[in-house]
């Protein structure tokens, strides 16, 4: 059995208006996740280790994906960088017992932040930023 790790919860209030019921407020990483985080963005894995949690319980943006449905950036910002979480949203549609889960997580600049909102929101034909901290 693969390795399940759980993050937390979210705070699923700032979902529903876009993605409706969502089956759990839990998120968690895979073990196969994680390695993908070493070997495709070793630079942060350290990131991650500190702030993984943190990111998916108290973003400071929340941004809805154009390309992937059911999948979020979940973005928090730090002094010198942003850190983007990517988590796949399990929505009422999905098979039962699927758990929101961490795709990827990297740093982003915040000029990347802003076209990211911007790309996005382009694809979806509306405002792609479902929250962002005041």
């Amino acid at each position: 059995m693969a390795l399940i790790i759980s993050l937390g919860k979210i705070d699923l209030s700032l979902l529903k208006d876009e993605f409706g019921k969502i089956q759990t407020d839990e998120i968690i990483i895979t073990e196969e996740r994680i390695n993908h985080i070493k070997m495709r963005h070793p630079e942060d894995y350290s990131l991650f280790n500190i702030y993984g949690a943190i990111c998916v319980k108290d973003p400071d943006y929340i941004i809805k994906d154009g390309k992937h449905d059911g999948t979020i950036f979940m973005v928090k910002k730090l002094e010198d960088t942003n850190l983007n979480v990517v988590v796949r949203i399990a929505l009422e549609t999905d098979d039962k017992g699927i758990m929101n889960s961490v795709m990827t997580f990297y740093r982003i600049r915040e000029r990347n932040l802003i076209k990211l909102i911007r790309k996005n929101s382009s694809l979806t034909g509306k405002d792609a930023l479902l929250y962002k901290k005041e």
